[in-house]
């Protein structure tokens, strides 16, 4: 499954790369699909609307229609999409329901990062400068934490921490309870990227072009 800035959603046989099918959508679509419970596709596009399809065939299931610009990619839990905007929201909405589940509107600024979604909380950073943790239930803001420059970085999300980077050139490790700073690491490239992880490594592209590996102690 892939997404075009051309506005067109399309799913390929990973066989061979053959298309199985395409949605077009009235605008371009900047972020990453996801698939809920092996049936369905969703994503939002700068159209503003928060697409559903049935994963078979890329027929509509259901659409939402937003306030703004969707430019980043969705994150899913259980029935649920979460995504931020270009009106400065962060938005849960059901697969489907017509209906959004809440709206988040604590920011000055709009949202371009993906979030990362526990049970509790959803976790994504700003162009505010800050990470802002949600209620994952109810849409209430937890708390929120500021660096030096936009978040843009998707967050990862463990039990014992929330790490992110920021266009300050720092990565951040954050107490997903409280948000106080377990360790911050300055790497002196912006970090617009997300991070990864993968058998006890972190590794993150820097806006110098840099790769960057650290390994957990």
């Amino acid at each position: 499954l892939m997404n075009g800035y051309d506005g067109v959603a399309r799913c390929l046989r990973a066989t061979d790369g053959s298309q199985v099918w395409e949605f077009a959508t009235d605008e371009y679509i900047n972020g990453s699909p996801a698939v809920v419970e092996g049936k369905y596709v969703v994503f939002g596009g700068c159209d503003a609307v928060i697409y559903t399809l049935n994963l078979a065939d890329g027929k509509v299931v259901n659409e939402v229609v937003t306030e703004s610009y969707i430019t980043g990619t969705v994150a899913t839990y259980g029935h649920n999409i979460y995504m931020g905007n270009e009106a400065n929201q962060v938005l849960a909405s059901e697969t489907l329901s017509k209906v959004l589940v809440w709206v988040y509107g604590d920011s000055e600024f709009s949202f371009f990062s993906a979030p990362a979604v526990t049970e509790k909380a959803v976790f994504i950073g700003g162009r505010d400068k800050q990470l802002h943790a949600i209620d994952r239930l109810t849409g209430e803001g937890l708390w929120k934490f500021k660096t030096g420059g936009r978040v843009d970085s998707s967050p990862l999300a463990f039990d014992d921490a929330v790490l992110f980077g920021s266009s300050d050139g720092r990565l951040y490790a954050l107490d997903p309870a409280d948000g106080s700073e377990v360790w911050v690491l300055d790497l002196g490239e912006g970090l617009n990227a997300p991070p990864a992880f993968a058998n006890g490594m972190i590794v993150i592209g820097g806006a110098g072009d840099t790769v960057f590996a650290v390994r957990g102690e």
